[in-house]
């Protein structure tokens, strides 16, 4: 058997020793740069809490000065957002803000259980094969037929429909090799070398992102700070938001800026081919290797349906019986939007998809791997900061200070969302919503504008697109090499721009129905 070339030829391994000054040189840089970045943390806070400020106690000073620290960490990385977010334990009792039991009692929120339950349902969704089923289900479609156009918007309804209840990271990842697949397929058939770039591939894996942010937009389970919007909101205002409520506007924003982002991907990236030869053949192919439903699927299935009748089960029981009947009031207490998804993680570790082997449907195991404790911390504390911000006068101060930027009733929603358009682009999404939601949503109650609307407007807005770095989705679309930066950059700003008109103007002409 003919051995081959060496391993070292193969890999062109460098054989050649680093020179000792150039590793040294690396050392110094990065510790250099590790310390800048952790040295960035105190900076803020020191600006913060010596600017000028009028209206505001010192000890909401302080708070802010510890928050600016925090989402200065969250942005820069020196240690895990998780670890980041426990600045307050250290720094509340050691400045006289408040004493450790009540620092730890900040963070006994409901968002934590909320975040768990919702995201290893999307886990469970994807790792037992029911997402990846119905999205070629839904590509089989006769509507769709063989024609490039409609097969990939129907490409990126499918990825929203799954984004509306899997984290958009989650949905890229999923439906990336499905549609990446198609375009090899196409390659293939068309006789074009794979590896020529094409607008095809670049258009459905732009497609991917675009369609999984759109979908994001329309369920307050569509991403982790969705949720966090509704905690500040809750803990700002006192007032909750329901499933129905997010669909009010959700929904809509969801459908235009889905179409919207369809017709900008189109404009810029026109398929070499417009039909899909034997494109049909190739889903029902891979809808067959599929195979029957499994009972894991079947379980699985069950357990979504669940959630989302719990979610809408208040709202119709308060369009059948009213508000004010005692089965209405005890179905609104019993299942408020931060009791569903603890429920649905009981079910999912009770549910056994194979007896024999003693297999449920969620192990312990794949939570400790699987659930977002980095996000989960992280949004906890966020909303943890913010009521310490509002028990030390913050709301007052925001408020004075934008009454005296002159923003109204319409002016608002327009300049909330692209300020958050373009800082989401450079920051966090979940830093982004508890930055402007801090500010923001007591702002809307002051010129009359449904602080609920604003609480929805901000997550909305909060997920870049234009650079790989701007989050993990679009660094999973990006690195799956069809896509240029410049490409990315482009489509990213004249898409950001339609989408923050859109968003603002739905939110205006809806937000008294939210």
């Amino acid at each position: 058997m003919h051995a081959g070339p060496p391993v070292e030829d193969k890999l062109s391994i460098r054989t050649e020793p680093v020179p000792a000054s150039s590793a040294t040189g690396t050392v110094e840089r990065n510790v250099g740069t590790l310390l800048l970045k952790f040295a960035s943390g105190p900076l803020v806070f020191l600006l913060l809490y010596v600017a000028p400020y009028e209206g505001l106690s010192t000890q909401g000073r302080a708070v802010l000065a510890i928050f600016g620290w925090m989402i200065m960490w969250w942005m820069v990385e020196p240690l895990p957002w998780a670890i980041a977010a426990l600045l307050p334990l250290v720094l509340f009792p050691s400045l006289g803000l408040m004493n450790v039991n009540r620092t730890i009692g900040l963070y006994g929120q409901p968002i934590f259980f909320w975040l768990m339950g919702t995201v290893l349902l999307g886990y469970v969704i994807q790792r037992h094969g029911l997402a990846k089923r119905f999205a070629l289900w839904f590509l089989a479609r006769r509507l769709i037929g063989g024609n490039i156009y409609r097969l990939i918007f129907g490409f990126m309804l499918a990825t929203a429909v799954c984004s509306m209840f899997i984290s958009d990271t989650a949905t890229v990842a999923m439906m990336m090799p499905v549609g990446l697949s198609l375009v090899y397929y196409i390659r293939t058939v068309g006789g074009i070398p794979n590896s020529q770039k094409t607008n095809l591939a670049t258009f459905m894996s732009l497609a991917c992102l675009y369609g999984a942010v759109a979908g994001g937009t329309a369920t307050v389970v569509g991403t982790p700070y969705n949720v966090l919007s509704a905690g500040l909101l809750q803990t700002l205002t006192g007032r909750s938001l329901g499933f129905v409520n997010w669909l009010t506007v959700g929904i809509p924003v969801f459908l235009a800026s889905l179409t919207m982002f369809y017709f900008v991907l189109a404009a810029f990236l026109r398929p070499e081919v417009p039909q899909l030869p034997g494109g049909r053949r190739f889903i029902d192919e891979e809808r067959k290797k599929l195979g029957p439903l499994s009972p894991a699927e079947r379980a699985t299935l069950f357990v979504f349906l669940t959630m989302i009748t719990l979610f809408i089960l208040p709202t119709l029981a308060e369009l059948v019986l009213g508000r004010q009947h005692s089965l209405t009031q005890w179905i609104t207490t019993a299942l408020s939007l931060y009791v569903v998804p603890p429920i649905m993680l009981l079910l999912m570790f009770s549910i056994p998809v194979n007896c024999r082997k003693g297999d449920f449907l969620l192990t312990w195991r794949e939570v400790t791997e699987h659930a977002p404790w980095n996000v989960m911390l992280m949004t906890t504390s966020a909303v943890a900061i913010t009521a310490a911000l509002a028990e030390f006068g913050f709301i007052k101060f925001a408020e004075g200070l934008i009454a005296g930027l002159g923003l109204g009733r319409y002016s608002l929603p327009f300049g909330t969302a692209f300020l958050v358009a373009v800082a989401a682009n450079t920051v966090t999404a979940s830093a982004v919503t508890a930055l402007f939601g801090t500010v923001l949503i007591p702002a809307a109650q002051l010129v009359g504008l449904n602080p609920g609307s604003m609480a929805i407007l901000i997550p909305q807005m909060a997920t870049g697109t234009m650079l790989p770095w701007s989050g993990p989705a679009v660094a999973v679309a990006f690195a799956s090499g069809e896509a240029s930066l410049k490409d990315m950059i482009r489509i990213g700003i004249v898409a950001t721009v339609l989408l923050a008109v859109l968003v603002a103007a739905i939110h205006i002409l809806l937000a008294p129905f939210i």
